[in-house]
């Protein structure tokens, strides 16, 4: 009884900090689009470098009508989701041998310190030559922008496990796979959901480099549509794109991964009051 009357507790506070947040939300993006309409009626650019609010919106129409903003988020989030999960699986199995092999982590995580700051922009123009103008060169992007950020993720998050309780659970009995999926996921879980967000976040900002970087006219990704755009000076296009980027952004952060970190919190019994 008092752990349900607990659980209510949380989720009616977690209830309460989502209306908030949303209000908020909502209060600056009023905000921002009020100071948007007042530079287009002062004029400051020519309206065909600073389109109004209201003409972006038929801007976004018409790609939808079209079929171009569509198709676009189907093919980038479909490349998105590939390029991302094969790091994960990359850099997951990497990070837990340098945990396995301290010598090996050692070494390996300079090294991939070095490479985490390498611009994405730059892998993209290297992966032009070996692989071409296709979807092998956008998805080799998106790894080696996101893969470093899991593997060092995994290797920190499993190293910084407070020694005392792998102790206190091998005193109990646990030990090899029994020890690492009921102590060392559940404790490390906070820092790898935190890694994951921000790796995804590096592959993001990579895909779209690459898809404009990268032309591949037969799969138009939101990267593309914003290259044609430029080209052409469709200038409300280009933040039509802008603002669909901003927006599956924004709900993959809070629908998606929130929501996953919430589940998982709850499942270890990781979550705090707090929130």
């Amino acid at each position: 009884m008092i752990e349900e009357k607990t659980q209510l507790e949380k989720q009616s506070s977690r209830e309460r900090f989502d209306e908030t947040d949303a209000a908020n939300v909502a209060l600056f993006l009023a905000v921002f689009v009020g100071l948007w309409q007042l530079v287009f009626l002062l004029r400051i650019w020519p309206e065909f470098l600073m389109p109004s609010p209201t003409m972006v919106v038929d801007s976004i129409a018409k790609l939808i009508v079209n079929s171009s903003l569509v198709v676009g988020i189907g093919v980038t989030l479909w490349r998105l989701a590939a390029g991302f999960l094969i790091s994960i699986g990359i850099g997951g199995a990497v990070g837990l041998a340098m945990v396995k092999f301290p010598g090996f982590g050692k070494t390996m995580s300079s090294f991939a310190v070095g490479l985490l700051t390498f611009p994405s922009i730059a892998w993209a123009i290297f992966a032009i030559l070996p692989f071409g103008y296709n979807d092998m060169a956008i998805l080799f992007v998106i790894i080696m922008a996101s893969v470093f950020s899991v593997m060092i993720t995994t290797y920190s998050s499993m190293r910084n496990i407070p020694p005392i309780y792998i102790r206190a659970a091998s005193n109990m009995g646990a030990k090899g796979f029994a020890l690492f999926q009921h102590v060392m996921i559940p404790a490390a879980t906070p820092s790898l959901i935190l890694g994951i967000r921000q790796a995804w976040s590096f592959a993001w900002h990579a895909l779209i480099g690459a898809e404009i970087l990268i032309t591949i006219t037969s799969e138009p990704g939101l990267g593309y549509v914003m290259s044609f755009a430029r080209d052409f000076h469709l200038m409300g296009d280009i933040i039509s794109i802008m603002i669909t980027i901003f927006a599956i952004g924004i709900v993959f952060d809070r629908v998606l991964f929130r929501k996953v970190e919430e589940k998982v919190r709850l499942r270890w019994g990781l979550y705090q009051h707090s929130q």
